[in-house]
């Protein structure tokens, strides 16, 4: 028993750990959002979107935070949720503590999905890496690690 107690407090403090540095607020992300955001900018930055009901998004979201902390130069990581209307689950849930910024579709998803990518079909995760230099490359799924370096060695 006392087994179990340590790993549930070691799971608690994980997970205590993750959310301090976890996004404060989640922002709305609209059809005039991905011109902002894909605009050349001081740094790179991984673009996740997700959705609620995605099961292969969370560990996405996990992997490509734990691949970004050994990337130079520093890459932001942005999350997006495309269907959730609940800020306040997104904001308590683990999955999204990575994310320097946590936004939520405002509108109707079709359309900003257009906005995004006219071939995006809404799957997800889907994944815009942004260059910094106004440059985008999307990846249907979680982009391999070979992808992520290709992408940041073209940026030197």
């Amino acid at each position: 028993m006392k087994f179990r107690s340590t790993i549930c407090a070691s799971l608690l403090a994980l997970a205590a750990g993750a959310a301090a540095g976890a996004p404060a607020k989640v922002e709305s992300f609209d059809k005039s959002s991905w011109p902002v955001l894909s605009a050349p900018r001081t740094q790179p930055a991984i673009v996740v979107f997700t959705s609620v009901s995605c099961t292969h998004c969370p560990g996405a979201i996990r992997r490509l935070s734990a691949q970004r902390a050994s990337l130079a130069p520093r890459v932001a990581m942005l999350v997006v949720s495309v269907d959730s209307e609940d800020d306040a689950a997104l904001l308590r849930d683990p999955h999204y503590a990575p994310a320097d910024r946590l936004f939520a579709f405002r509108g109707r998803s079709q359309v900003l999905q257009h906005a995004v990518n006219p071939e995006w079909r809404g799957m997800t995760p889907y994944v815009a890496l942004l260059d910094g230099r106004g440059g985008v490359q999307f990846v249907l799924g979680e982009p391999k690690p070979a992808l992520l370096d290709a992408w940041l060695a073209r940026m030197k």
